[in-house]
């Protein structure tokens, strides 16, 4: 078969959340691009991460409400019990409303501008596509994403879902172990429990992001309460029964327990999409966590002309920062070599769990090493026991915010609350805008609000940097 040949200025390699906004922004600064997606088409954030996460959150939010109805004095005569059998198909439909708005951007591309197939470096400046296209090019964003993997002891039974075929079921399992306590594990495991799944989530001692003692504390106690979730695990044994699968493991008080589960479902490790795409042959390296080294102020790896975003760039990534650092890297490859430098904003990483965990900022870690480079700091706490977290019966949570001595701003918070993303939000304006703990305390929240929480963290921060002793400086 004889081999195309393209050229073009700019080679996007993904067509998720990143590499439609490299594309985009590539394609604005005047470069000649093409998309090349290996397939299937639509990103995973609308295939089956945030999109169709929150839409069965949505479902069971639901029937968590009605739950609840009687902590308000309210009585009604509904069925002890909701049939979910069309919960995954109604998801489906919305869902495809979301993916068509991505699908039919692809489409609108030129067919000459838009391949399908794998991709695999040549050399610096060519690529193959399937053996068939080849494709030179003057700089590239990478933005193949990641997919889950499925850890060996779980795999070699077979039959273990991950998030990219757990959506696509006729109905939901009556049981369901989850291994995996990030963003996935969590909001799953919490919207099945919701809609009548026994799920079980198993972690390996941490919650998602939090780094903060007093915030996990906090957190695995209210989790606790909502659904099935063993914070410290360990896993002894997994084996066949029936068409079920028996797990033993080690709680954390380390006895062994015992549960049988219609499925499981693995959702701790995601992995970059790399490996097929030849990167070693071009000199580049690999960090501890398998991703590319390069520079995010610019998005460059190691070879100036060829760009990375999203997943492939960095681990943990958000909708919002997948866009951003792909319109980053779009632009500067079509500028190339005129590059725009961007330093990397406050950001806010949230679960829409119920309560939600946020880290907005700096995490207690990060501040903790900035703290060993002699940038001294102070750490706020509130507890979340009475306003408006009374009213609508959500009390128990709790805000640590962590603010620099000297300038009294503040770097970093971790929360465990309901509404955890209205709060991370403000606070991530905030520290953009260089709001000081002095201008939170006196912001007029209204009340009885959520975000009142913000206001008083931060008078619970202005009078530890008063026992500090630091002087304020206006800088």
């Amino acid at each position: 078969m004889e081999t195309k040949h393209l050229d073009c200025d700019v080679l996007v390699i993904g067509a998720g959340s990143a590499g439609i906004e490299a594309y985009q922004a590539a394609s604005s600064a005047g470069a000649y691009c093409i998309l090349a997606e290996r397939g299937p088409l639509g990103t995973t954030a609308q295939r089956s991460g945030d999109v169709p996460t929150a839409l069965l959150q949505a479902a069971g939010q639901c029937c968590m409400h009605l739950k609840d109805a009687q902590n308000f004095g309210l009585k009604h005569k509904l069925s002890t019990g909701f049939d979910n059998s069309e919960v995954l198909n109604a998801m489906r439909q919305v869902r495809a409303r979301s993916t068509n708005d991505i699908l039919s951007f692809i489409y609108k591309i030129p067919e000459t501008q838009r391949i399908i197939g794998q991709v695999r470096f040549l050399d610096p400046n060519r690529v193959t596509v399937n053996e068939e296209t080849m494709i030179s090019f003057k700089c590239a964003v990478i933005a193949t994403g990641a997919s889950p993997a499925i850890p060996y002891e779980l795999g070699r039974l077979g039959g273990i879902k991950t998030s990219n075929d757990f959506f696509e079921q006729d109905r939901l399992p009556k049981s369901l172990a989850i291994f995996g306590s990030g963003l996935i594990g969590l909001s799953l495991g919490q919207a099945l429990s919701n809609l009548g799944v026994e799920v079980t989530v198993f972690g390996d001692g941490r919650i998602w992001k939090l780094t903060d003692e007093q915030v996990t504390a906090v957190a695995r106690e209210l989790l606790q309460h909502e659904f099935s979730f063993e914070v410290s695990s360990e896993l002894t044994a997994i084996e066949k029964v029936g068409e079920s699968y028996g797990i033993y493991y080690l709680d954390e008080s380390r006895y062994e327990n015992f549960l049988v589960a219609d499925q499981v479902l693995a959702a701790g490790i995601r992995i970059p999409n790399l490996d097929e795409l030849n990167l070693r042959a071009l000199g580049l390296s690999y960090n501890e966590h398998g991703l590319i080294n390069m520079n995010y102020e610019t998005m460059q790896t190691e070879m100036p002309h060829i760009f990375a975003a999203g997943d492939a760039a960095q681990n943990s990534m958000s909708t919002a920062r997948a866009r951003r650092e792909g319109s980053l890297a779009g632009l500067n490859a079509a500028r190339f070599p005129n590059l725009k430098e961007s330093a990397v904003p406050c950001e806010a990483a949230m679960t829409f769990t119920s309560p939600g965990l946020a880290v907005v900022g700096m995490s207690l870690d990060e501040m903790k090493s900035r703290a060993r480079q002699g940038h001294h700091f102070v750490a706020a706490e509130v507890r979340l026991d009475d306003g408006r977290y009374r009213i609508i019966r959500r009390e128990g949570g709790i805000i640590r915010l962590y603010c620099d001595e000297e300038t009294h701003l503040p770097l970093g918070a971790e929360i465990c609350a309901e509404g955890a993303d209205h709060l991370a939000h403000f606070l991530t304006l905030a520290m953009r805008q260089k709001l000081t703990v002095e201008d939170l305390a006196s912001f007029d929240f209204y009340h009885p609000s959520l975000e009142e929480a913000v206001g008083r963290v931060s008078l619970s921060a202005l009078k530890a940097l008063k026992r500090s002793g630091k002087k304020y400086y206006a800088g």
